[in-house]
């Protein structure tokens, strides 16, 4: 379970080997076996040093957020397990044929869940050309397959990539109120509902960069994203795959509550972020099936799963299958 701190002024300490949260108002809240994750999202909020000690000791993952939703910095539990061979693995396969087959079916996968996003909407409101918008995207999903491996490169898979999301987003963005403004997807946008997106995948991304470093995986070295210092590209493909099911639909299905969202200069005000926050995080805990696993399985843990399938194709040089929700 995650904690969001984002009231300013909120403190976390440790009393009686118990981590506490200290709100503004005076509550306090007790730590509980079952956090795995604390996100400040505010830049006013203090922890302490044995606070830190403590999570750390207790496997708790410490991220912190800038008000974009952006992860500036985050603090890890020391020991991660299958380091090693996963990283050799993930090193040596930089330009090879599995790194294309990997390439391929992770976007496959992203613009297969954009498709389903879209039917799901159109089923759920009943309307046909909202389901047909879907398949359209999918059929574009396909023009993934058609590419041999050996053909595979990352100009051709871009340009197929634009193409589904140009159609994507346009559908999406008839989907919403007016009042937020939507015209496309621009994450420098300034409209609401792009900036409720960027928070959301701030989110994700937290989720993600934990799932394949503790699967053992280098998350700087990636697949698609170009190599470049600094910049976390294995889990900006990775990513891809759940941006649509978990951040995109929970937010256009509760598009009607985004209408209260209040901006200042172009940010998420701090009970923005809540609700921003509550509706990502309630659909990390919510449950679905994927091609590969028919026994629904909250969205957390997809990612943790999905995170270790990556790994194991590294170590061992199989083929990798990407997540390809079923609603």
């Amino acid at each position: 379970m995650e904690l969001l701190l984002v009231d300013p002024g909120s403190r976390v300490y440790v009393r009686r080997d118990s981590i506490i949260i200290g709100l503004k108002s005076g509550k306090r809240i007790q730590v509980t076996s079952d956090v795995d994750q604390i996100i400040v999202a505010s830049s006013r909020v203090s922890i302490t040093s044995k606070a830190i000690r403590l999570a750390s000791r207790l496997g708790i993952d410490i991220v912190f957020l800038d008000s974009r939703g952006d992860v500036v910095a985050r603090v890890y539990p020391p020991i991660i397990n299958k380091t090693v061979m996963a990283r050799i693995g993930q090193y040596s396969s930089v330009n090879t044929s599995l790194a294309k087959a990997m390439i391929r079916e992770i976007v496959y996968s992203k613009i297969h869940n954009q498709a389903q996003v879209l039917k799901y909407v159109g089923k759920s409101r009943r309307e046909d050309r909202i389901i047909e918008g879907g398949w359209e995207v999918e059929h574009t999903a396909q023009e993934i397959l058609e590419i041999p491996i050996d053909k595979v490169n990352p100009e051709d898979i871009r340009s197929i990539e634009a193409k589904a999301a140009r159609r994507y987003w346009s559908i999406v963005s008839e989907l919403l109120p007016e009042s937020l403004g939507f015209k496309g997807r621009d994450p420098e946008g300034i409209d609401v509902f792009n900036i409720a997106l960027n928070y959301g995948y701030g989110i994700l991304y937290a989720e993600c960069e934990k799932a394949l470093i503790l699967a053992g995986l280098d998350p700087y070295l990636g697949l698609l994203h170009t190599l470049k210092s600094g910049r976390p590209s294995l889990t900006l493909d990775f990513i891809e795959m759940f941006r649509a099911p978990i951040v995109d639909k929970a937010l256009i299905v509760n598009a009607h509550r985004l209408q209260q969202v209040k901006l200042i200069n172009n940010i998420l005000e701090y009970e923005s972020r809540k609700l921003v926050a509550s509706i990502v995080l309630d659909s990390l805990y919510s449950t679905t099936r994927s091609s590969k696993r028919r026994r629904a399985l909250r969205f957390k843990d997809h990612v943790r799963l999905e995170a270790q399938d990556l790994a194991d194709a590294f170590r061992s040089g199989e083929p990798y299958l990407g997540f390809r929700v079923i609603f």
